[in-house]
Parts: C-alpha cells; sequence; structure tokens
C-alpha cells in the first residue's frame, strides 16, 4: 500500500504543476485508482464516509458456447482436447471469434500444424456457426473454418497459438485494416522441405477482411517468452501500437522465473520497442510461497482500453495459483525445449513435482494511462471459478476486450474442468460468456446507515449530470454541488437536491426539477454524493 501511496502523491503532484483542477470536460468517469490507503480512489476522491470501492464480479451465463465437434479441432482423437484461448471481436453486427484448436493432442508439438487458429462468427454473441472458408486443405478437403494455416502460407509450424485481432483506425491501406499477433512454434526439422522455418515467437498478421492473413513480416514482435495470448492495439492517446506480453524474469533470491505482464510499443506494427514490466506479482502474492515457488504468478495480462472513457485501460489477468507440489505424477519421457524439443528417457521412476492446485480464475487491474496499474480493492475475483463439475470449474482464461451489448458488458472465456497441471484431457472444456452491467467493474458503494464521497476539485463541460447508480428498494442518492472550497453552491445544495431511487444505468441529477447546471461549466467545483444504501458506477457531464 506504500507504493501506491507513492505513486499517488507523483500523479498528484505532476497534475498540480501544471493546474489546480482536474478538467473531466465531458468524459465519463469511474473509478479506477490508484487507491489510497484508506480506500478511495486517489486520483478523483478527495473523501469519503462510510463508502468503500467495491470490486462487482462478471456473472457467468452458463453457456457452453463453443465446443470440440469438428476432425480437425480434434474431436476424433482418442484423447480431445480443449484449448482455452481465443479472442472475440465485435465488428459492426458480427461476433467474430477466433479461437486455437488441437488436433493432434497430446503430440502438437511434435508435427506440423499440432495447434491451429479457427474461426467462428455471430449476429447474437451467444449463438455461433462454423464458416467454410475454403482456405486450408485439411485432410484433403478445404470444408473447414481454418485460417492459420492456409494453403498460400509457405511457413510450417507445429503451432498457430493465442490470436488476438484489432481494427487498424490508422491502417495504411485497406489491405491492412485488421491487425493481428499469434503465437508460431516451428514444427520439427525433418517436416522441412519447401517451407520456411522462422524461429519460436509472436508475428504480425495482416487481413483486409479479417479471415484471409498474410504474414506482416517475419520479424518476432517480442524477443522475450511468447508462451501466451498477448494483448495489442492502436493507442490513441499516444498515437502508437501497444503490446502487452509475457515476461519471465529470473529472481535470484527465490531461485525460480516469475510470469508477469510486459509492455512495447510500435510506430509501424514491426519494429518494437524494449519490454518493461508493468504488472507483477507483489509482495501480497508472495505471502506464504514455499522455497523456489511463487504462490501465485500472472499467466496473462488480456488488456484493452475502455471504449466508454477513452483513457482508462483494463486488465482482465489470469491468476495462476501454485503454493505446493504435486508429486504424485511420473514420467517415462521429457521434452527439452534448450535442445530444440527432443524427447529424453527420465530414470524409471522419477518423480516430475508439478505445481498445485494449479488453477486460474481471473482478477481486474486498472490504469489511466495503460503503464501504472492498480489491482482492483481486496483482490477478490472478478470472474470466479464455477461450481464443481461446471466446464469453468478450475481454470478460466479470458479474451482482452469488455465488449458493449446494449447496456451490459460481455467478456468471452475459454474454461476447464480440471487443473492447468493436469495431464488428462477436458472433454468438458467449453467458451463462455460473463456479463457485467456498463460501467459495472468498481463502485462506490454507501452502507445502509448512510455515507457520502466528495470529490476532489474539477472543471466540467456540459450542461446536465448523468449517474450510474443502484439503490435497489430503500436506498437513495442525493446531489450537492459545491464550489472548490467545498462550500455549497445555492441552487445546488443537499436540501434542494431531488431523490434518486431506483436502479439505473443513465438517470439525471435534479434539484428542485431541474437538470440545468451549464451555469457552472469552466468553474472548479466539487461534487458531493450523500448516499444511503446505494451503489455509484459513474458519473458524466453532458449537453
Amino acid at each position: 500500500m506504500k507504493a501506491l501511496s507513492l505513486l499517488f502523491s507523483c500523479v498528484i503532484v505532476s497534475i498540480g504543476a501544471a493546474e489546480e483542477y482536474l478538467r473531466i470536460g465531458s468524459e465519463k468517469q469511474v473509478f479506477v485508482g490508484p487507491w489510497t490507503e484508506d480506500g478511495r480512489d486517489g486520483y478523483l476522491v478527495e473523501s469519503m464516509t462510510n463508502v468503500a470501492m467495491t470490486v462487482n464480479e462478471a456473472r457467468v451465463t452458463g453457456e457452453r458456447l463453443l465446443v470440440v465437434d469438428k476432425p480437425w479441432e480434434g474431436s476424433t482423437n482418442k484423447e480431445p482436447q480443449f484449448d482455452v484461448r481465443q479472442f472475440v471481436l465485435k465488428d459492426g453486427d458480427t461476433f467474430r471469434m477466433y479461437y486455437s484448436a488441437l488436433p493432434t493432442y497430446p503430440n502438437y508439438w511434435e508435427v506440423p500444424n499440432g495447434r491451429i487458429l479457427c474461426y467462428a462468427e455471430s449476429t447474437d454473441g451467444i449463438h455461433w456457426t462454423k464458416p467454410n472458408l475454403g482456405l486450408c486443405t485439411w485432410d484433403g478437403s478445404k470444408e473447414n473454418n481454418i485460417i492459420l494455416p492456409h494453403d498460400d502460407l509457405d511457413i510450417l509450424c507445429s503451432e498457430y497459438e493465442g490470436a488476438t485481432v484489432f481494427i487498424d483506425p490508422v491502417a495504411a491501406s485497406k489491405d491492412e485494416k485488421y491487425k493481428m499477433l499469434v503465437k508460431m512454434t516451428p514444427a520439427p526439422m525433418k517436416f522441412y522441405k519447401n517451407h520456411r522455418r522462422l524461429p519460436k515467437g509472436q508475428y504480425a498478421f495482416v487481413s483486409a477482411d479479417g479471415i484471409r492473413w498474410k504474414l506482416k513480416s517475419p520479424r518476432k514482435v517480442n524477443p522475450a517468452a511468447s508462451d501466451t495470448q498477448l494483448s495489442v492495439f492502436w493507442d490513441e492517446r499516444i498515437a502508437k501500437y501497444v503490446a502487452y506480453t509475457r515476461m519471465k524474469p529470473y529472481y535470484p533470491d527465490r531461485k525460480i522465473r516469475i510470469r508477469q505482464v510486459g509492455r512495447m510499443v510500435s510506430d509501424d506494427f514491426v519494429h518494437w520497442g524494449k519490454e518493461t514490466s508493468v504488472l507483477a506479482p507483489d509482495k501480497f502474492d508472495w505471502e506464504g510461497s514455499p522455497p523456489k515457488l511463487l504462490r501465485v504468478s500472472i499467466y496473462g495480462g488480456n488488456i484493452s482500453k475502455y471504449t466508454e472513457s477513452p483513457n482508462i485501460y483494463l486488465a482482465l489477468p489470469s491468476l495462476f495459483y501454485h503454493w505446493k507440489y504435486d508429486r504424485k505424477r511420473t514420467y517415462t519421457k521429457r521434452k527439452e525445449p534448450s535442445k530444440g524439443n527432443e524427447e529424453r528417457e527420465e530414470p524409471k521412476g522419477k518423480v516430475s513435482y508439478h505445481v498445485a492446485p494449479a488453477t486460474m480464475d481471473v482478477q481486474l487491474a486498472t490504469s489511466r494511462d495503460g503503464i501504472h496499474w492498480n489491482r482492483s480493492p481486496q483482490r477478490r475475483p472478478f470472474i470466479r471459478l464455477g461450481p464443481e463439475g461446471s466446464f469453468w470449474s478450475k481454470v478460466i482464461f479470458p479474451g482482452a476486450d469488455f465488449i458493449r451489448v446494449k447496456d451490459e458488458l460481455w467478456i468471452y472465456f475459454g474454461a476447464l474442468d480440471v487443473s492447468h497441471s493436469e495431464e488428462r484431457a477436458s472433454v468438458n472444456g467449453a467458451r463462455g460468456r460473463a456479463v457485467l452491467r456498463l460501467d459495472g467493474f468498481i463502485s462506490a458503494d454507501a452502507a445502509y446507515t448512510g455515507g457520502e464521497l466528495t470529490t476532489k476539485p474539477l472543471i466540467f463541460s456540459g450542461s446536465k449530470l448523468q449517474l450510474n447508480v443502484d439503490t435497489s428498494a430503500g436506498g437513495v442518492v442525493k446531489m450537492e454541488i459545491q464550489d472548490k472550497d467545498g462550500a455549497p453552491i445555492n441552487v445546488f445544495t443537499e436540501a434542494v437536491a431531488d431523490e434518486i431511487n431506483g436502479n439505473y444505468i443513465r438517470i439525471f441529477a435534479r434539484w428542485q426539477g431541474s437538470t440545468d447546471v451549464s451555469s457552472l461549466a469552466g468553474k472548479p467545483v466539487r461534487l458531493r454524493f450523500v448516499m444511503r444504501d446505494a451503489k455509484l458506477y459513474s458519473f458524466q457531464f453532458l449537453p
């Protein structure tokens, strides 16, 4: 918490050196930190009494959206395996899903195309089809939904894994409207004849239609750990491409490498700057860890911009839990990645030390610049594991985006009913979704006995103040607007404020029936929220 306080102090000093007030204009304001020791959003909130910043869990709907049911997905294998990695892009009225499949499990590193990239689409985000694209000849037929590999690609790989796709608003040409990062691993040398061989890593692809892809460059995107799904997008705030990667730096005191999230930027989607760590486990994650093991590591960052507020960044880190060793498994052979994936025999009966419980759920992290990240208050799960027997009971791996559908945010994920260390296949794995109300990730919650929250001095533009609130049946919210020094402004006091009672995604604050606050636009004011048994999610000044 001291580190967070120091970061908060630096932010406020830098703001104060340039101007005295927060200039919010008409941007939507949500609570994303940094969090102070007393639990406030230190950027936005001056004080609060009997109010707590609360992470609201996304609700898993329970549908099995996409399952393994095609031969090229491995449905005919003795051990069909569900791959959890997928990414969903809402493109106009069409939902596009890019997902990995394992047709040759468990030998997918030993043959070409052992892990492939497939495509599905939907008009409602719930019912999906796997269209015949005619791009890849598989077992003598082109009637499949495979997009990587395809027949025009002269590169041979054992796997294409973890694609992330975005629409580039500054694409140099229509042929590069869609951009993608995907991990590729070369096939064993004995299979190469007329194909190119690229080293293992993440690579950039471009497309005119989001289905037919070509390699942008044979240059690897990131030089280090590539074994997960990266996040990538054009960040208009800094006018650069931004990628969030996996880093595994070595910790000499623990004698282990630790998974965490890195960041790098690019001007052209080909040449990328140096990776720097931006989201890593800390002392709270380390607590109770045995020697040479960390209790928690971050398997993937899953980061995006929040489309409702252009200066907010959201992360859905998959937290990988492993605080003990499982000594029950024995192997007769294993891979040696440092020697080109050759197999070697283990001494008979040698124990392979796997970590346990090897489960993953999803937390929430937030940022105002994409570099300095705030783990959510209390660090409770944002997407919680399901009950025993459900397909999301042991591992949840989300895509990066919060997709807005009407007044909800949808998060897609792949999930398993077995742990990450399990050897047996998960035939019950599936892709699902979780749902959240608009702006609903963190709320300022007032007690039933009453509470209040006052913002820092801010300058807005607009004529109405819109709130996203939920008071249920017995709660209430009243608004007061104060001057920069905290004195109530005559016609906007709590005494003349109209009560808000109910659950509203959008409702205007009123004073004796009037919503007009235009007389205060451009002047420094404070907002005082007087609440009872209520949840405040966001506020925004509108014309």
